[in-house]
């Protein structure tokens, strides 16, 4: 994949629940150089160069009077803020984004971004730490954790991502509530792993043809959409293993973005079907497009590419959209390694889809499903609705 690629898959990487309580950084910077750091990068990179050059004027020494690391952080993401814009973020070793970023973007990083993991997609929400998607095939659906799940406690201590650290390979106590007050415990093994590698293990694992309402149904979970294995997966899975399916739900809530605009083609009707007659008269005969229903599931974690697609398949009457509004992250993102080795992800290309300006306003569904995550309890209302539907065709809007 080319530096330019890369760039380009990051039109949606905003991981969700990034915009959560701040961690602790590395310990020992000198925060008034990290902060001039972050400021020049700002002024120098943004997409919009005014709007760079008047935050940039305001946050001007803005460390330097910081005293330790934790208000390094939570000063540095206030004054990001105020830039209202997507893709812009600062990262620190002890957040799970942090090693998503060096996954995604590895060949031009060049830093490993090994780290370890649950097997599962986390939010921060309700002030604690929620299990978004549980991975096929990963430690998290081994130990029984469940959609909805509030992450308590590990080995005893309150659980954050960083409890992780040098975990992998042992086994742990994960005391998880399902309800409020109603804890389980669990014993669960981290593993240590390329987040990227996770994600297309997840999906190639997690896609398959279920039964709803006496139909079978494809359902296609895309984590992640920031590089070509993704949409090759895709591909290969509806004109192969999902071909016989009479409907497809594409998952394409949470996690990070990335879809390359061409993934539309996937399900464009116009794409001709070819028929190959061989020298020896064999025939084999082509699909170049998934031509049955679409039903794409979205949430306030669909964000940039991601966006784009379920945007795109909506409004060219291929897809029927389930859940709830999209993030309205629709610009180009790249990271910038720091001197301390934290991140600064910053917005560095406007986008526009079709003409139309996505950013701050995002994809509406034609069917509105609250996620109800807290305290699920495995449940998935948002994929129960598009999974009936999907069976059903002629009830879609």
């Amino acid at each position: 994949m080319t530096r330019r690629q890369l760039y380009a898959v990051a039109a949606c990487v905003l991981l969700a629940g990034a915009s959560s309580a701040p961690s602790a950084a590395p310990a020992g910077p000198d925060f008034a150089a990290l902060g001039d750091e972050i400021v020049h990068l700002v002024r120098s990179e943004l997409f919009d160069p005014s709007r760079a050059a008047r935050w940039a004027q305001a946050n001007t020494g803005y460390a330097a009077a910081v005293q330790n690391a934790a208000d390094f952080v939570r000063e540095t993401r206030r004054r990001l803020a105020q830039l209202h814009v997507s893709h812009t973020a600062y990262y620190t070793p002890d957040d799970p984004g942090y090693y998503d970023l060096l996954s995604i973007f590895e060949p031009v990083l060049h830093k490993n971004p090994e780290t370890e993991s649950l097997g599962a997609g986390l939010v921060a929400a309700d002030g604690g730490w929620f299990v978004a998607r549980v991975f096929t095939g990963g430690p998290g659906e081994a130990a029984g954790l469940r959609r909805g799940d509030r992450l308590v406690s590990l080995d005893g201590a309150p659980f954050e991502p960083r409890s992780l650290r040098d975990k992998a390979g042992q086994p742990v106590r994960l005391k998880v509530e399902s309800r409020p007050g109603d804890i389980r415990d669990l014993t669960i093994t981290p593993r240590r792993v390329n987040p990227r590698k996770e994600w297309i293990e997840a999906q190639r694992n997690g896609t398959r043809i279920v039964d709803a309402g006496g139909k079978r149904i494809a359902y296609a979970p895309l984590w992640s959409c920031a590089g070509e294995d993704f949409q090759g997966l895709l591909r290969d899975a509806l004109f192969d293993q999902l071909q016989e399916a009479q409907a497809l739900v594409l998952d394409l809530r949470g996690g990070w973005g990335g879809c390359d605009p061409t993934l539309v083609s996937l399900f464009d009707p116009a794409v001709p079907d070819l028929t190959r007659t061989e020298r020896d008269g064999k025939v084999v005969a082509g699909v170049s497009a998934w031509r049955k229903p679409v039903v794409v599931l979205i949430d306030g974690g669909t964000r940039s590419g991601k966006e784009v697609v379920a945007w795109a398949l909506q409004r060219h009457r291929r897809a029927r959209l389930v859940g709830e509004k999209t993030a309205g992250a629709v610009v180009a993102g790249r990271p910038f390694l720091l001197s301390d080795g934290s991140l600064l992800f910053l917005a560095v290309q406007d986008i526009r889809v079709d003409g139309e300006r996505l950013e701050g306003v995002g994809a509406t569904p034609d069917v509105k499903i609250p996620p109800d995550l807290p305290y699920a309890e495995g449940r998935d209302p948002q994929l129960e609705k598009a999974l009936e539907l999907a069976a059903r065709p002629e009830a879609l809007p």
